[in-house]
């Protein structure tokens, strides 16, 4: 489970980036309105799952299955 929550940290850390690039995006005036607009929210977007990402990667490491909380 070890191995499968590392997995989940770089999906976490692949997420981080992209919101990263969605904000710069949404920042840049030289883009068009709509352009920012969807930059912004795939920037919220991506922030959203490496939460998930990373609440998975809690879970596989306290050896629990993700989603199996109830």
């Amino acid at each position: 489970m070890l191995e499968l929550a590392a997995d989940r940290e770089k999906c976490a850390a692949r997420c981080d980036r992209n919101a990263a690039s969605g904000d710069r995006d949404a920042a840049d005036p030289s883009n068009s309105p709509t352009h920012r607009a969807q930059a912004a929210t795939a920037a919220q977007s991506a922030r959203q799952h490496a939460r998930e990402y990373r609440e998975e990667a809690e879970a596989l490491r306290d050896g629990r299955i993700p989603g199996e909380d109830w």
